[in-house]
């Protein structure tokens, strides 16, 4: 009993004070399908897998976004699309050097393992963009 409790309570913490641990590495990494970045502005921006967590209607996507560059970024945007269609569209605010952005995106729809290769991440400055997605399995 005593021990079901703990283990309740350090899950609850986990779920609502965890800080997003995002896999680099592995078979969920993202891999860039799609860019026209001639200038290189978006290079150093690090779109990390998301980490994925049940809703009742669907799945609760958390997002970090990293700048691993030189300089700030601003003025970039991140949309999120599911079956080539937007979901979302996220400003980013200007970042520094190593800043790091977490937000999270609802999908109101019932996500399985096949049905994660129709997600698309894109980070885009003005005409510039990097399109993201999962490998196919």
């Amino acid at each position: 009993m005593k021990w079901s409790y703990i283990t309740g309570v350090v899950c609850a913490f986990m779920l609502f004070a965890g800080q997003v641990h995002a896999q680099v590495e592995g078979t969920d990494s993202l891999r860039m399908v799609m860019y026209h970045d001639g200038e290189n502005e978006l290079k150093e921006m690090i779109i990390c897998p998301p980490v994925f967590c049940s809703l009742p209607d669907g799945k609760r996507l958390k997002m970090k976004i990293c700048n691993d560059g030189e300089e700030t970024v601003r003025k970039v945007s991140f949309c999120l699309f599911y079956k080539k269609k937007r979901v979302c569209r996220v400003r980013l605010p200007h970042m520094q050097k190593g800043e790091t952005y977490e937000f999270a995106v609802n999908i109101h729809e019932r996500l399985s393992r096949k049905d994660r290769e129709n997600l698309e991440f894109e980070l885009k400055k003005g005409r510039c963009y990097r399109m993201y997605k999962f490998p196919s399995y």
